[in-house]
């Protein structure tokens, strides 16, 4: 198992949660439907999120020229 599998089942299971939490107050059919449709699009929505999390706490860290380079499989350029 890589690292996707198991943030795509923790991004399905708090979108449905979530999901589930806001539908419960307009009626129970809306609480399935928002328990599905939170299992989908969390299971999609949350690695994405994740990435551009990773992408930008590197970008914060490292600089935007040493992180695309990081990205890209080249070696940063060195400092003077």
């Amino acid at each position: 198992m890589t690292l996707l599998e198991p943030v795509m089942m923790l991004g399905a299971a708090l979108g449905g949660l979530a999901g589930a939490i806001w539908g419960f107050g307009s009626g129970i059919l809306w609480a399935v439907a928002g328990l599905l449709g939170g299992v989908v699009l969390g299971a999609i929505l949350f690695p994405l999120v994740m990435a551009a999390l990773g992408i930008g706490i590197m970008m914060i860290t490292q600089g935007p020229r040493a992180a695309l380079c990081e990205l890209r499989g080249k070696s940063p350029p060195e400092r003077r």
